[in-house]
Formats: C-alpha cells, structure tokens, sequence
C-alpha cells in the first residue's frame, strides 16, 4: 500500500490535533461523564480512612479534640455510641443533627443490633433532603462509631464545566495550529534549505552549502554530514577529471606510440633490419606498459571490492626486498642507487605476494621522484616488536595541502600529468588498499626540497 505524502506542516498539525483530541477525550470523560462517581468514590475513600484512624486513636487521651480536628478538617459528622447512648457527636455542620434524621437511626440501630463489624450504607437525609453517605464501625462490643458526609448534588457543577468545555476546545484547537505552525516553521524552513541546496547537487554544483543554522540537533548534524559529504564529492569530481585526463594519455599515448612503431615497421623500415627491431622493442615496451596499466587497473579492483583473499605467511621481509632491489638493476645503469642495509633479517606474517607488490610499487614511484643525485633509501626500523618499513626519495617533496591526496589514483603533485619513468599511476593506491587490508598503519613524512618518506608498519615474529 502506498503511503500518502504530505508536507511536513501538514502532518505537524494532524498531529496536534490528533494529539488534542485525545486529551480533550479524557477531560470529557473523566471530569464530565465520570465526575459524579468519582465524587463518590473519594467521599467512600474519606469516610473509610477517617473511621480508621479513628479506631486506631481511640484509646488516646484527647481522643475528642482529635475527633473535632477530623470532623473539622473532612466536614464529616462523626457520633460515638457506646451502649445505645450518644457520648459523642461533632456538631459543626447543619446537616450532621441526627435529630428527627429517621432514616440516619434506623440505619444506626439496625447495624448495631446485628453482628456486623461495619458498614457502609448510600441513604436520603430526610431532614435536609440530600444524599448522604454513612460509615460506621464497631470498635468493641459497647462502642460503636459512625461517619457520615453529604453527597452534595453537583449537576450544576457539570452543567458549568460543559459549558466551559465548549470554549476549551476552540481554545485548544486555536492553540493546536498555532503551535503546530510554530513548529512547522522552526522545523521546515530547515529542511526546506537543506532540500533545495540538495537539488543543487543533482546539478553538479559542489560550491553549495548546507545552511546549519538551526536549534534542532539532528539537522545541524544532518547539515554538517552533508556539507562533509559535498566536500568529499568536489574532490571525487575533480579527482575522476584527472582520472579519465591521465588514463585517456596513459592508454593513448603507447597505443599511439604501437601505432606509429608498427606503421613505420611495415612500411618504411620494413628491409632495414635494424630499425625493424628497434621499432619493435618500441612496441614491446608500450605493449607491456599497456598490459601493466590494465593489470594494475585489474588488481586495484579486485582489492576494492574484496574479491582478494590474503593468504598469510611467514617470511623473510629483508629477503623479500634484496629480490626486489634485483629487479631495478637495470637503472643503475642510469646512475640511480639504491641504500638498504640487509645484514639483519626480519619475520613477518603477512600476504607475501601483495607484500612485495607494495614495496616495489614504493621503490617505483621513489624512481619517480627522487632528487638529482637518483638515490632511493630502503630503512628498517625495529622498535620492540613493531618493524618499520621506509622508503625516501631525496626529490622536491610533497606540499603539505597535497600529502593526504598522495595515495588518490593518478594524483601528481604537481597537478599536471606526466609520463612516469616506471609504474602506471596506480601504485600508491594499491599500496594504501593492501596495507588497509592486512590492518598494518602506514602513512608518508615530506618536506620541501628534503624528499619524502613513505613507510608502512607490521609486527615482527619472533
């Protein structure tokens, strides 16, 4: 079943009214319908504490400025009977004269000759013409108590409160929409922001701003959520432009480059043997840095979407690196040099594989950037049991506004795209997706003009 929609004002005033309602109900019934039997029930209530408390303070030496006090406080009539002689009786209301009262003796005589301990009896005071209500107790075989009070007609009492009734609901109900408006107000014009800035959105406008100038603490919340998520959003925006910018060159430039190389194989250096092969190794190279830029693509998203499982080992991480540092032989020849101190052997546990993915993905892009003198620094660090992983170039260095940006795909810090001597751009966001994985912290020191230090940390097993 779809639910009708209403503005928020509208389900703010159906709600008051429905809550007026029901509270109107209950004054109706409780002080209108019911109020005559309520009045019953409290004077029935009064008369059986009174003669209570009386039996228990009978024996007590002012025992009759205590029954003074009650009569007085309760406007009850109260007499003591002891051996068919009045002892007692408060006469400080007109209607508490037992005197020519017949219905009130004969209620009297008829419990004290039977075996009652008490009674309770509704009868008509013959003398003044009104309902009354009689209590009475027998404290022992010769002393008898009765109480009794007026039960007071109070029709006219209802009569007025319905007539007062009448001018409570239009009250009420006036009350209803005007708080009901009130708060629509302090709560919608809110929303109403929030909505429009949100339509904003939609429109790929991310210089808008969520108005969190309200009361209400789950709006504020709500406000500063989406001014945070907006926020976020601009740098996924201007984050997926630098994307598609630099993958658009990653992929054209080698395909161009495959084109160009084999056109001029075919066609022009197709009899000289020697640019053959040099054209070909062009278009090896590119199509291997094609193929690494898709498998690099291929692992980013596998990792995102935890469709790798880690298959944890115990291996030699000093080891692991020697092999690693093997692999960039070949750029010693272009006097880059690599520092590592490896006389002491590590163990860790851990994916080995991915593990050697991130160390050769830091020494790549340490290649990258480093300084004049191409020197990358390999360091570890052992603290307790805790073992740090660094990796320094001696380059320019990371900005501070940049240095959390850095582990974003196809981020430059210089923000212009340039082809990498080594690696496809992707290599630091797979190091960050693959140490968040094994749980290990990580993280990157840079300073101007001093270079940068990537590490990441892992526990040493004995």
């Amino acid at each position: 079943m779809k639910l009708r929609t209403r503005s928020l004002r509208a389900n703010l005033l159906i709600y008051f009214l429905i809550f007026s309602a029901i509270i109107l109900s209950f004054l109706f019934f409780f002080q209108i319908l019911f109020l005559n039997t309520y009045y019953k029930i409290d004077q029935s209530n009064m008369l059986s504490s009174a003669i209570n408390d009386i039996e228990k303070n009978y024996s007590n030496d002012n025992i009759i400025e205590y029954l003074n006090n009650i009569s007085l406080n309760n406007e009850l009539c109260i007499q003591v009977v002891s051996e068919g002689n009045v002892i007692y009786s408060s006469n400080y209301y007109k209607h508490c004269s037992s005197k020519n009262n017949v219905a009130l003796v004969a209620i009297q005589n008829d419990f004290m000759s039977s075996d009652k301990n008490s009674m309770k009896v509704e009868f008509i005071n013959n003398v003044y013409h009104n309902k009354s209500l009689v209590y009475g107790k027998k404290i022992n075989d010769n002393v008898y108590i009765f109480a009794n009070a007026s039960l007071e007609p109070i029709d006219k009492s209802i009569n007025l409160l319905k007539s007062q009734f009448l001018y409570v609901v239009l009250i009420v109900l006036l009350l209803s929409f005007i708080i009901s408006y009130f708060f629509s107000k302090r709560l919608a014009d809110p929303i109403v922001k929030i909505n429009n800035s949100a339509n904003k959105i939609s429109k790929k406008d991310y210089d808008v701003i969520f108005n969190s100038d309200t009361e209400v603490y789950e709006l504020k919340e709500l406000a500063d959520t989406l001014n945070h998520a907006v926020k976020e959003l601009k740098v996924s925006e201007e984050l997926r432009r630098e994307f598609l910018a630099n993958i658009s060159h990653d992929l054209k430039t080698p395909l161009t480059m495959i084109e160009a190389y084999a056109s001029s194989a075919k066609d022009l250096n197709y009899n000289n043997k020697k640019k053959r092969e040099r054209d070909l190794n062009v278009i090896i190279d590119e199509a291997e840095r094609l193929n690494s830029l898709v498998n690099d693509i291929l692992v980013l998203t596998k990792i995102q979407s935890n469709a790798v499982e880690l298959k944890m080992e115990t291996f030699d991480i000093t080891a692991l690196i020697n092999d690693i540092i093997k692999r960039f032989a070949i750029y010693e020849n272009d006097g880059y040099s690599f520092v590592f101190d490896s006389s002491i052997s590590y163990f860790i546990v851990a994916d080995k594989k991915n593990i050697e993915r991130v160390i050769y993905n830091l020494i790549a892009n340490a290649i990258n950037y480093t300084g004049e003198d191409k020197k990358i620094i390999i360091l570890l660090e052992k603290n307790d049991d805790i073992l740090t992983v660094n990796v320094k170039d001696t380059g320019l260095g990371i900005s501070e506004e940049d240095i959390d940006l850095v582990w974003n795909k196809y981020f430059k810090t210089n923000k212009r795209h340039k082809r990498e001597n080594i690696g496809t751009g992707l290599g630091l966001s797979i190091v960050k997706e693959v140490l968040e994985k094994h749980g290990f912290e990580y993280g990157v020191n840079s300073s101007k003009n001093q270079g940068t230090t990537f590490f990441f940390k892992c526990k040493i097993k004995e």
